[in-house]
């Protein structure tokens, strides 16, 4: 079973069928990240559309026994989240009413801080609010996987401990293998893996380095982080970007609180490397964690038993 830790496409049949064209069984499909309340459910509502109208092809899975039901159908099974914790304002009962809905997955922060605590890229990180510490309660009530990935540290390091559930880095890498501050420091991959949690590798050009990083490379990088953290607990979240048109990625960035002035300005998809240009190489991918030296049992857990296993623990 190939688990995909997060796409974030703009989803068609088209896109349905070049993910499934690499194996994936399971993907974390991304359908909130700057929305509010109405606009949440409305991209909800359009995932659910897609997959009426592709039955044969698609449908959402909320529980393990759903992705096994999937797997067996030979139908992408597609787990939802949000990449954000707006839409769910200041009221913590929003955390089950997504879940009932088929939302398993919330982000604390995005690209900005918010009233749970700060991202990544914010100058000063002051950790889990009050407020935070209240929503990741109720998350875990919900049976919903906490997802750290555009999170600041301290406020991720909360969140873990505060958690009576594992969280996940659903789509980033070491800081040590590439420096960005969407990547990870020592303090908090080991913590997350300390609480039974799964980090999910990306394969996302800016945060591995660019499109000249070899499947060599990338793949003995894994095998480090497997080695530093254990191989339980290390997965692949591709950040994969299908089907989006060119102009879609400021808001993707920034929403709104930071466009670009002129189309000059607007940034562009960065190239991917020859060996993974989306989820349609997953093959490639399993070739290089063999080469790395990875047995197959741990190959496999990689490729989608870790995230199983997670899933297994934090739905219910």
């Amino acid at each position: 079973m190939i688990i995909d830790g997060l796409q974030i496409n703009d989803w068609s049949r088209a896109v349905v069928d070049e993910v499934r064209s690499g194996g994936v069984d399971i993907v974390h499909a991304t359908v909130g990240a700057w929305e509010d309340l109405a606009g949440a459910m409305t991209r909800i509502g359009a995932f659910r559309h897609l997959c009426r109208h592709n039955a044969d092809a698609i449908r959402v899975v909320t529980n393990v026994e759903e992705i096994h039901r999937a797997v067996a159908d030979n139908v992408l099974g597609a787990v939802l989240g949000f990449q954000n914790s707006t839409m769910l304002g200041d009221d913590p009962e929003m955390a089950q009413i997504f879940a009932d809905v088929g939302v398993r997955v919330v982000q604390l922060t995005y690209n900005i801080a918010n009233h749970l605590g700060a991202s990544c890229w914010e100058p000063n990180d002051g950790g889990l609010t009050r407020a935070g510490h209240r929503m990741v309660a109720a998350l875990n009530d919900a049976g919903v996987l906490i997802d750290l990935s555009h999170v600041g540290n301290s406020t991720s390091l909360d969140a873990v401990h505060a958690s009576s559930q594992p969280a996940a880095i659903t789509h980033g890498n070491p800081l040590w293998f590439c420096d960005s501050p969407r990547n990870k420091p020592d303090d908090v991959l080991e913590a997350v893996a300390s609480r039974g949690g799964v980090i999910g590798c990306t394969l996302y050009p800016l945060f591995m380095g660019g499109a000249g990083v070899s499947r060599h490379d990338y793949c003995a990088m894994i095998a480090r982080l497997a080695d530093q953290v254990g191989v339980e607990h290390v997965a692949i979240g591709t950040d994969a970007v299908l089907g989006w048109d060119p102009a879609a990625l400021s808001w993707m960035r920034s929403g709104r609180w930071d466009r670009p002035a002129g189309p000059d300005e607007a940034p562009a998809f960065p190239e991917w490397p020859p060996w993974f240009r989306g989820p349609r190489d997953f093959g490639s991918l399993a070739e290089g964690l063999d080469g790395a030296g990875f047995s197959p049992t741990e190959r496999d857990s990689i490729l989608g038993g870790n995230w199983l296993r997670l899933f297994s623990v934090v739905f219910g």
